[in-house]
């Protein structure tokens, strides 16, 4: 199933993000752990979700995210290589957490100082979309599943139709015996059939046409370049990216007024 498909993607992915951390960023790796498991686990419910408007939660979380990432990474990655500069060591720091009033402060400076650039924002966007698409698909793919259900049902359970099917087990063509000779049988089964479904042919046809309009350009867009699948499998570079961003202006970063407190 393509929900089971992207769900096991997604668990991939997010292997694959840890696994980044643990060894280019393995400073910072273990108190990240839990962020980049949050996110992706908000990005696994958005996708099953029946409720509309979920969407609205996997940008809280990215947002929240990156603002909680911001600490860890200014701690243990872009400070930590500023002291190296200075000949400062911060061996074993990745191996604990610091003070929550250093991280409090660090965190609200975050929307001033936006320290991992578009990054952040451009990917909760690229994601709430692409989620959103294949949310959607997945919610029409269920829906079409239950019309072929309907259909499944509608030979056991109007009357008539099982008289008609009774009749039908009597009859050779219908039981695939001898079906090139069974002539008294011929089109028998077809013709039962039709009876069973006129009168659900409206009720059937209208659900089915909107599952035919409504899957193909979803299926276009599930499949994109900007698609569920390419977002899935690009996020740890994105995430990699915006840490990247954050080192390059960590300088800059001091010069805005952080006060660091190691």
């Amino acid at each position: 199933m393509v929900s089971n498909y992207l769900l096991q993607l997604s668990r991939q992915s997010e292997n694959k993000t840890l696994a980044l951390f643990s060894t280019v960023y393995s400073e910072m790796s273990p108190l990240s752990r839990n962020p980049i498991r949050e996110l992706y686990e908000t990005i696994r419910v958005n996708l099953v979700s029946e409720r509309p408007g979920a969407a609205d939660d996997l940008e809280l979380v990215t947002d929240k995210f990156f603002r909680n990432l911001f600490p860890v990474a200014y701690h243990h990655a872009i400070h930590s290589d500023m002291q190296q500069d200075r000949g400062t060591s911060s061996s074993g720091s990745g191996k604990r957490d610091f003070h929550s009033d250093y991280k409090n402060c660090l965190v609200h400076t975050y929307n001033d100082l936006q320290p991992f650039g578009s990054v952040p924002r451009e990917l909760s966007a690229s994601l709430v979309s692409s989620v959103s698409a294949a949310s959607v698909l997945l919610r029409v793919l269920r829906e079409g599943a239950d019309v072929l259900a309907k259909l499944e049902e509608i030979g056991v359970t109007a009357p008539l139709c099982k008289k008609a099917l009774l009749r039908m087990n009597y009859c050779g063509s219908c039981n695939l015996f001898d079906h090139l000779h069974a002539k008294p049988c011929a089109g028998l089964c077809h013709n039962v059939m039709r009876g069973c479904l006129i009168e659900y042919v409206g009720l059937l046809n209208k659900d089915w046409s909107t599952f035919t309009e409504s899957i193909v350009p979803l299926i276009n867009t599930v499949r994109s370049q900007q698609g569920i699948e390419m977002e899935i499998k690009s996020l740890d570079g994105k995430l990699s990216r915006a840490i990247m961003q954050a080192m390059e202006t960590g300088p800059q970063l001091e010069k805005q007024g952080i006060i660091v407190n190691t």
